[in-house]
């Protein structure tokens, strides 16, 4: 959501979404391990754990801007009044060192809270990180504040079905419920009571009988890490991504026009070039009366497309038109992973990858059950949402 657009809301809307914000928090249990869903709900929890997570120090800013720069916690020694930076990460990074040493600069020129905080002590420069890349000691051995770094890992433990952070030896509870459990099923419990201000009036122009689905879809689609929810500037479209640019990561669109609600997927694709993982726009079109969000939903066509979609543009069974790739632009479901992956062994190889666990090289038994579900592609909705979020983990791993 962009900040201009968020200067505007109301005094109760922002209310809303601060509200928002507090209920919709989470962990996200995947590959056998969690973590927060974001880094800003790593964040907010060693901010309001803060006391108890590090008592030797004192907060007194969080996400303070300076300079164009913007460290996440400054802070000093309760003791000693040294200044503290600390930057987290919710996964690992490996430009922490040159991102805290632009920090320690600009604090050290402004000399914040300079009545509270003794500047003629060394700043100590601490990351927290679940992983730190062999880069980060490679950065910190070659730096000339090498003594004032600190690199603090962190893990995430699930006890009991609840979530234990762990720092520095010590273990502190999570009180946030956890998103993906084995044999959890996705229920309005886990859905957000109460969604942000921009989003609500996304969900005010749809139809009542599409709301529950759309939450729950919604749900699934916030649960993936790094995923943004951007809403356009007339309510019409909603996008889910890292950000709007050409350049960012996309994992789902939806748009309400008056040509009609639709679902669009980042999807595996036919491709010509011999690019790593080739992903491209897939809307679709359902049977009548079927909901466009539901998983059990029977999909008629799927577009390729990067526009709207509109039904005039339907072919006959006998005409087809492609793109400049190689893709079909509307293909029938069963059609998909044969025509995706025609020619396109990248394509091919990510499927097989995605459907079976398996990587090159491709054993026989294996081919034999691709040239015989190529053809089979499921046609409910919620076969392609569940490849859509492996093919959206995959690429930003």
């Amino acid at each position: 959501m962009s900040s201009i657009k968020r200067k505007y809301l109301t005094a109760s809307l922002k209310r809303l979404n601060q509200e928002s914000e507090q209920v919709n928090r989470k962990l996200i249990y995947a590959g056998g391990s969690i973590r927060f869903q974001s880094e800003r709900d790593l964040e907010d929890y060693i901010e309001k754990y803060f006391h108890e997570i590090f008592p030797d120090l004192i907060l007194f800013k969080r996400q303070h801007s300076i300079q164009l720069q913007r460290c996440d916690l400054l802070c000093c020694n309760k003791f000693t009044q040294q200044p503290v930076i600390i930057e987290l990460k919710n996964e690992e990074d490996r430009y922490i060192v040159p991102q805290l040493t632009r920090y320690r600069k600009a604090i050290l020129l402004a000399q914040p809270v300079a009545n509270e905080i003794n500047y003629s002590l060394p700043i100590k420069l601490i990351a927290i990180a679940p992983k730190f890349h062999e880069d980060n000691y490679t950065d910190k051995e070659s730096s000339k504040f090498e003594e004032d770094f600190c690199f603090w890992q962190f893990t995430l433990e699930l006890e009991n079905n609840c979530g234990k952070f762990k720092l520095l030896n010590n273990s502190y509870n999570i009180p946030y419920p956890i998103f993906g459990l084995p044999n959890q099923v996705t229920s309005l419990s886990l859905q957000p009571l109460i969604l942000p201000a921009f989003t609500m009036n996304f969900l005010g122009g749809m139809p009542l009988e599409g709301r529950d689905d759309f939450r729950k879809l919604r749900s699934l689609l916030m649960a993936q890490p790094k995923i943004k929810e951007i809403v356009s500037h007339n309510y019409k479209t909603i996008l889910y991504a890292i950000g709007e640019g050409a350049s960012h990561k996309k994992l789902a669109e939806i748009t309400n026009t008056p040509r009609g609600l639709y679902l669009y997927l980042w999807l595996p694709t036919h491709v010509k070039t011999n690019i790593k993982i080739p992903v491209t726009r897939f809307g679709f079109v359902l049977y009548n009366n079927q909901s466009p969000f539901a998983e059990a939903s029977l999909v008629e066509w799927i577009v390729c497309t990067e526009d709207t979609i509109n039904i005039k543009d339907k072919p006959d069974e006998i005409s087809c038109s492609f793109n400049r790739q190689g893709m079909i632009k509307w293909c029938r479901p069963k059609a998909y992973l044969w025509q995706a992956t025609l020619g396109s062994q990248n394509t091919f190889y990510l499927l097989i990858y995605f459907l079976k666990g398996i990587k090159p090289p491709i054993d026989q038994d294996t081919m034999q059950w691709w040239e015989s579900y190529k053809t089979q592609t499921p046609e409910h909705l919620g076969w392609y949402i569940d490849l859509a979020i492996q093919t959206w983990n995959y690429r930003i791993k």
